[in-house]
């Protein structure tokens, strides 16, 4: 029988060996490689790389600037098993390996990003870019990536040059280009993020038109709206020239369905051209990037709509926590030169009140939308029942009858009276027809819907489940949101 190795020796000569193997895998540069080394005149291993990393929602920003400033680059693919594993960056290519294996020659990869009306930017998602920068060679990797391999949340440029500062200035101008072609510029968006809390979605958004004369308001309320809103923007030059500051908050508070939703569309389209930040859903968290966007962009606009379903939410243990907080803190740090608008909308203001008293001046506008008096209801048949034959009478008739009911409420009795004469083949509806609505609308049984369409009775105070409010209240528990109705006009 053969006599075994010595341990210690047989150690030392696998150490050794692997050593030699190493060496000799680091000795075959990859394709890739190879390319960017002549690409560059250096070997990139001896030069510094610098790098920037971007919001995922930024990526068709970043490819329409790559676009205008490195208009003529050479794209170049790469791949390697299991792509989807993982990032590769400017380190990986230069040693020809990812974390999955080796890296070759592949096809470019893009994805297709909508930026709102049909338009798709198509967003280079991995490439090797092969460029002349102020007469310097310059080569990145635009990847993305993130905490989560399957998930990215960000998207990454790695930059290398033998020209010191080419890659720096490189991406300033990026940033600067990411400005000047912003998509988001002039439109209605709103910020999302998943539902595991990484990457941030942009959604873009379009409202109807409302014109000035389908918003019934009493006598002033509108006039005093615009004056702070639109007025503001259309003196921002003289007021920054008398050092007076142009962020402004309006709070348009009010029972449900008088309008506030209507008035807020209103100023959309009265102000187009802006930049307009929904603030609401999965975005309640995304204060800080909203703004941020905003400021970019401006003049902006911020909308909040029922930001009473989020105030209490600071004694909450899971979900947004703070948002109305939030959103007050950050309103504190903008520039007074800036022409920010934040549009909050509520049915609860004594909700609300003490976070916006302890922070004065961040809401400098209250506006009270109330439920329409006897002259706002004939001027809301008006407009609601064009095409319908009402006499006088009739007229007169419905507005007493339809005392304490909301905007909503009369849209949907017009609504539902055209539903009646549909459904017995004739048009248009009568006045009989509106008048047997307002019965059925009236109806004990019908106590709920009208609710839902923003009546409340006398013994609710105005607001829904009285009941389970009270039962809250004397337990000393928060009342929920889902107890609030929402607007629905």
């Amino acid at each position: 029988m053969s006599e075994l190795p010595d341990a210690g020796s047989f150690g030392a000569a696998f150490v050794e060996f692997m050593r030699v193997m190493s060496l000799a895998a680091e000795g075959r540069e990859s394709a890739v490689a190879v390319r960017l080394r002549e690409h560059l005149g250096a070997d990139p291993k001896g030069l510094p790389t610098t790098g920037a990393e971007f919001p995922l929602a930024e990526h068709p920003n970043l490819q329409l600037a790559l676009d205008a400033v490195l208009g003529g680059a050479e794209l170049v693919g790469f791949t390697a098993p299991h792509m989807g594993f993982g990032s590769i960056g400017l380190a990986e290519i230069v040693a020809g390996h990812a974390m999955t294996g080796p890296i070759s020659f592949g096809p470019v990869r893009y994805v297709d990003v909508e930026v709102g009306d049909g338009r798709v930017v198509q967003c280079v998602e991995s490439a090797l870019v092969l460029a002349v920068y102020e007469e310097a060679p310059l080569a990145l990797v635009l990847s993305r990536g993130g905490d989560h391999p399957m998930r990215p949340s960000s998207v990454r440029l790695e930059g290398v040059s033998p020209a010191p500062g080419a890659v720096s200035g490189l991406l300033r101008e990026l940033r600067a280009a990411m400005r000047e072609h912003n998509v988001f510029r002039g439109r209605i968006i709103s910020l999302h993020q998943d539902e595991h809390g990484g990457s941030v979605g942009v959604q873009f958004h379009t409202v109807p038109a409302v014109t000035r004369a389908d918003v019934i308001l009493p006598e002033g309320t509108l006039e005093r709206l615009e004056r702070h809103t639109l007025g503001i923007t259309q003196s921002a030059r003289r007021l920054r020239a008398a050092g007076r500051h142009l962020g402004r908050g309006v709070l348009l508070h009010g029972p449900s369905g008088t309008g506030k939703t209507l008035s807020t569309m209103y100023l959309l389209h009265a102000m187009a051209g802006r930049t307009t930040i929904l603030l609401t859903g999965r975005g309640l968290g995304l204060i800080e990037q909203a703004l941020a966007i905003g400021r970019d962009l401006a003049p902006a606009t911020f909308v909040f709509e029922d930001i009473d379903l989020v105030a209490a939410e600071r004694t909450m243990e899971f979900g947004s926590r703070g948002v109305l907080f939030e959103l007050l803190n950050q309103m504190e740090g903008l520039a007074e030169d800036e022409d920010l608008l934040f549009v909050l909308t509520t049915n609860r203001p004594d909700l609300i009140e003490p976070a916006l008293a302890a922070r004065p001046g961040r809401v400098d506008l209250a506006l009270e939308i109330p439920l329409p008096d006897a002259d706002g209801r004939r001027r809301l048949l008006g407009l609601y029942g064009a095409g319908i034959e009402i006499d006088a009478g009739s007229v007169d008739q419905l507005v007493e009858r339809s005392d304490g009911v909301s905007g909503a409420f009369i849209k949907e009795l017009v609504r539902q009276a055209w539903l009646r004469a549909a459904l017995e083949d004739r048009e248009p509806p009568t006045a009989q027809d509106l008048r047997r609505v307002l019965d059925d609308l009236l109806e004990e049984r019908s106590t709920l819907t009208r609710r839902l369409l923003g009546q409340g009775g006398d013994d609710t105070d105005g607001q829904p489940f009285p009941a389970m409010r009270h039962a809250l209240h004397a337990a000393g528990l928060p009342i929920p949101a889902a107890a609030e109705t929402s607007e629905v006009a």
